[in-house]
């Protein structure tokens, strides 16, 4: 800890608790959404923090309400309004965590290719995204599952603890 005019200052985290933090983060975001493609083909949107005790805790939003689907028809899925959402919940939960990330599946279209894509930022300053490329099974290979390819590291957006 640093020392502030002679005392610790309780808020100083350090680099290895940082890393720690969203290696945990980013390690079960990849984890948890490589199993939903695996199980479903699919998953919808959904952020893990680290909670001030260093428990990982999930945090999920609701796909919402259209008013105007009142006929039974289902609404269509809004991704980046949901992620919008799971970024509004993190920023007013900050307090309670030391790190957030939000994970979502992207298309790459220079790659023709989906993707997880997880952005984990820690209350530290720090902020980092995963992208890993994942393959379906072909249909008549559906018993071989996903082929993900090793992660695509790059900076990322601070958006919690801007």
């Amino acid at each position: 800890m640093e020392a502030v005019n002679g005392m610790a200052d309780e808020t100083t985290v350090s680099e290895e608790t940082i890393q720690d933090d969203l290696n945990k983060l980013v390690g079960t975001a990849l984890g948890l959404a490589q199993e939903q493609l695996e199980q479903h083909g699919a998953f919808l949107p959904v952020a893990l923090v680290v909670a001030a005790d260093g428990e990982v805790q999930l945090v999920a939003v609701g796909p919402g309400e259209d008013p105007d689907s009142a006929d039974g028809v289902e609404p269509e899925l809004d991704a980046d309004a949901m992620i919008a959402d799971l970024y509004e919940v993190l920023r007013q939960q900050r307090a309670g965590n030391r790190a957030a990330a939000v994970v979502c599946d992207i298309h790459l279209p220079d790659e023709n290719s989906d993707a997880i894509h997880v952005v984990a930022e820690h209350s530290g300053g720090v902020s980092i995204a995963a992208v890993q490329p994942y393959t379906p099974p072909a249909e008549a290979e559906a018993e071989a599952g996903f082929t993900f390819a090793d992660p695509i590291w790059e900076p990322g957006e601070k958006l919690v603890w801007s």
